[in-house]
């Protein structure tokens, strides 16, 4: 009999709860009148709506495939808030799976994080099959103690609409050399750990799907287009898997990359911009994709008010914890941008702006004589949007 599911994911949230652009134009329950994208509120709208016309079709998962946290001040708040996972919880996603920049404050302070989230609700679990906490070492006492309670797990078993879907959650190999914040935790050979998890969720758990959560990321091939990395690379070595939802390299594919003809490997982008749409079909056991597409997250998807207002009291904590003792708070207004100044990676002339700027105010602030600025630690672009007032909230991505 044939079936069909619905999978929404995203990837690479990075704590981006307001939608950036800047903050001060965000408005998620005024339609069509600011530029911005992404924001947790509505992305919330956004997956509602999408839940709602996809529901009669047959069932719908929502996945996140890691780096949910760090990149502004709400992910330097997390140990205080495990607000990532709450809002996660709240917008209804099913699980997701650690990215590198998860573990930037450390085994211990990723610990805090979920187990504050834990306490104060129902979370969504984490999928991390390669990901080791074995040992003596202090620091691992949560983590360990949260894989004990099933929140965090090697493998997830989700039964609905009549379909067994198996989930796992790799951490890549060119991701894992970002994990500086890892300490005692160690990563297993991400291939060896597919192939493990594909033979239990096969043969002992009897599902119908494999689906594989991948901080892996995607490369551009010879062709110019992106058709290596380690998600694609992952879904060659290891058949048995029926879907990778990635991440890692914030790349947002407007179209999935078929592997082996039958495994489509797909990507939103970063920071909530995208909600991406993946429809695949279930016939004797062999799928096909029937549709893949990307939301935008933007102007023209109303909020969500439970979300907005459980954001509007993380914001309290945030300027607690992060901004009261330098005589700050979140959403204060500090500068105004008279134009764009973009951040890129390819772009070495555009991007000197902003690395004048931000070495400029290290040297202003530390009264130095020379200063460096590495451009991988410049994580977010100053955009002027309608009035170029930048608050505090910009200034810290």
């Amino acid at each position: 009999m044939k079936k069909t599911f619905t999978i929404l994911h995203t990837n690479d949230m990075h704590s981006a709860f307001i939608g950036l652009g800047p903050a001060s134009d965000y408005t998620p329950f005024e339609l069509n009148d600011d530029k911005t994208r992404g924001g947790y509120a509505r992305l919330a709208g956004l997956i509602a709506q999408r839940k709602e016309a996809r529901n009669a079709v047959g069932p719908v998962l929502v996945l996140d495939a890691g780096d949910y946290s760090m990149g502004t001040a709400f992910g330097a708040a997390t140990r205080e808030t495990g607000g990532e996972r709450q809002l996660m919880s709240g917008m209804g996603y099913d699980a997701t799976t650690f990215g590198n920049h998860d573990f930037d404050l450390g085994p211990e302070g990723l610990g805090k994080s979920i187990g504050v989230a834990s306490k104060a609700g129902r979370v969504p679990p984490v999928v991390a099959s390669n990901t080791v906490f074995a040992g003596t070492d202090a620091t691992l006492a949560d983590l360990q103690c949260l894989a004990n309670d099933g929140v965090i797990r090697r493998h997830l078993v989700i039964e609905r609409g009549g379909i067994r879907f198996g989930l796992f959650g790799l951490l890549g190999k060119e991701a894992q050399f970002y994990t500086t914040g890892a300490g005692a935790v160690t990563f297993s050979d991400a291939i060896e750990t597919a192939k493990e998890m594909v033979r239990v969720l096969r043969e002992t758990e009897k599902v119908d799907v494999v689906i594989c959560l991948s901080h892996g990321g995607l490369e551009k091939g010879k062709d110019g287009r992106f058709s290596d990395g380690d998600d694609v690379r992952l879904a060659k070595a290891v058949p048995g898997i029926d879907v990778v939802i990635g991440g890692h390299s914030h790349t947002a594919l407007q179209k999935a990359i078929i592997v082996n003809d039958r495994t489509p490997v797909v990507q939103t982008g970063k920071e909530g911009e995208n909600l991406g749409e993946l429809v695949v079909t279930l016939d004797g056991g062999k799928l096909k994709v029937e549709s893949y597409r990307l939301h935008p997250t933007d102007d023209t998807i109303a909020g969500d008010r439970a979300i907005a207002d459980e954001i509007d009291k993380l914001k309290k904590t945030v300027t607690e914890v992060v901004f009261a003792s330098r005589g700050y708070s979140i959403d204060q207004p500090l500068a105004v941008a008279p134009r764009d100044i973009p951040n890129t990676f390819t772009d070495i002339i555009a991007s000197t702006l902003l690395a004048n700027l931000v070495t400029d105010a290290f040297r202003s602030a530390t009264k130095a004589d020379i200063g460096f600025t590495a451009n991988g630690l410049m994580r977010a672009s100053f955009t002027r949007g309608k009035s170029g007032v930048q608050t505090v909230y910009d200034v810290f991505a």
